[in-house]
């Protein structure tokens, strides 16, 4: 007979087994788990070190070659790009000298291809007139 004092120790259900089976159970928990963190870790090391090269990439770039990177310019930076004014701009897309043109809602943007081309047209027809007047000068002497 149990003492009342000292009473009868209760009796476990499943014993050694269910400890072990919790065991295992919790040991694979923290396996999904460490798993799952390992691998946000790589993700978040991948991105920083994505976000690091392309903040640190110190290759010189002549500055031609980095209006040459974006292929549409503000008619403010076109202007600049063709060393005349805005207006000047403005202008030859108004008057349909350039006819490729973005129209924003700040104004036009225009790829520089478009430009570089009508500069390039520019230019001939500059030399054509200059080789003109000066045929003309030539022959009013004669």
């Amino acid at each position: 007979m149990a003492n009342r004092n000292n009473p009868a120790p209760a009796k476990r259900s499943g014993g050694i087994n269910a400890t072990f089976i919790g065991a295992v159970f919790l040991g694979i928990c923290i396996l999904i788990a460490g798993i799952n963190i390992g691998s946000g870790v790589r993700k978040l090391n991948k991105t920083i070190e994505a976000t690091t090269f392309a903040s640190t990439n110190t290759m010189n770039v002549p500055s031609e070659m980095e209006v040459g990177q974006k292929k549409y310019l503000t008619e403010t930076e076109a202007a600049d790009y063709l060393n005349v004014t805005k207006e000047k701009i403005i202008n030859l897309i108004s008057s349909g000298e350039i006819t490729e043109y973005v129209k924003t809602d700040t104004g036009y943007s225009v790829s520089i291809t478009v430009l570089d081309n009508w500069f390039d047209n520019e230019a001939y027809q500059n030399k054509l007139r200059s080789n003109a007047s000066s045929d003309d000068d030539e022959n009013s002497e004669s």
